[in-house]
């Protein structure tokens, strides 16, 4: 066989092989999959209802008919946990979509046009970062009244300025490269400009910031529902749940690891999927 063959077989092998993955990169996108699937099919997969309350099994431990025991008001944890996180993915995704809507014109505009406009645009969102983002997100929040959609979306209030300002610094370092010049001199509107040729450019670092908002918005969503202002009872959430152990910590403190030691797991494993993608970003980027 000559060599070419052989080179030609070799490229298409390494073209189709499965990309080697760490252990830890697996275990992480095995849990967030087990989960979201576990969450869109709570219905089926949940043993029991997370609303039944049976107030003469209060704070049981596991058992073969409660496998995480059960709450202050006799509900079943595993299954509260389970509708909980049909709660908590529908948020993230919620305010994740906001913070983009928001970020990405936001940067587009103040990336192409970088004088008064782009330095207006910028002076607004170093304005809303100077605030801590939870506390803002707690004052919209507690203004609009407390619901997931209100909550979630005062989320991607906050983000969208850090979404445009790392938007904005990819757009200004590209709108003067030779093929972004040529589109614009063969008479491209400038939406065209923007759409097609510098946001797929500039789109990398975005990409790899909202996994880490991603996170964040995990751990926000539990501070929101915990301070009262995320989901309201009787829907089941991570944060109202840990809110409900909370009160009860000192008699049974055990019913506070449930609730946080999956937040802490999903934040973990939603970081080393994010480092994965920067990697992978930065490699393509060389």
């Amino acid at each position: 066989m000559s060599q070419l063959a052989l080179t030609t077989a070799g490229e298409t092998r390494a073209k189709w092989a499965l990309p080697r993955l760490h252990p830890g990169l697996w275990l992480s996108y095995c849990f967030l999959g087990t989960l979201i699937a576990a969450s869109v099919l709570a219905s089926f997969v949940a043993p029991h209802s997370p609303t039944d309350q049976n107030l003469t099994n209060t704070f049981a431990g596991p058992s073969a008919q409660h496998l995480l025991g059960t709450d202050g008001f006799g509900r079943d944890v595993l299954s509260r946990l389970i509708w909980g996180g049909r709660s908590a993915f529908f948020g993230v995704a919620i305010a994740v979509a906001v913070s983009l809507l928001l970020g990405i014109p936001w940067g587009l505009i103040a990336g192409y046009w970088p004088r008064w406009i782009g330095a207006s645009l910028l002076r607004v969102a170093d304005a809303l970062l100077a605030f801590p983002g939870l506390v803002l997100a707690v004052a919209i929040t507690g203004v609009l009244g407390p619901s997931l959609i209100t909550s979630m979306s005062a989320l991607g209030v906050v983000y969208a300025p850090t979404i445009a300002r790392i938007l904005a610094a990819g757009v200004s370092e590209t709108r003067n490269r030779d093929f972004v010049l040529s589109a614009r001199l063969s008479g491209c509107p400038p939406h065209v400009v923007l759409l097609r040729h510098l946001l797929p450019h500039a789109i990398g670092p975005v990409v790899v910031q909202v996994t880490v908002l991603t996170g964040l918005t995990f751990l926000a969503q539990a501070a929101l529902s915990f301070l009262g202002l995320g989901i309201q009872p009787p829907t089941p959430s991570w944060g109202g749940d840990l809110s409900d152990a909370y009160l009860h910590i000192l008699s049974a403190p055990q019913q506070i690891l449930p609730s946080g030691i999956l937040i802490s797991l999903v934040v973990l494993a939603v970081y080393r999927v994010g480092d994965a993608v920067r990697d992978r970003m930065y490699v393509r980027g060389r």
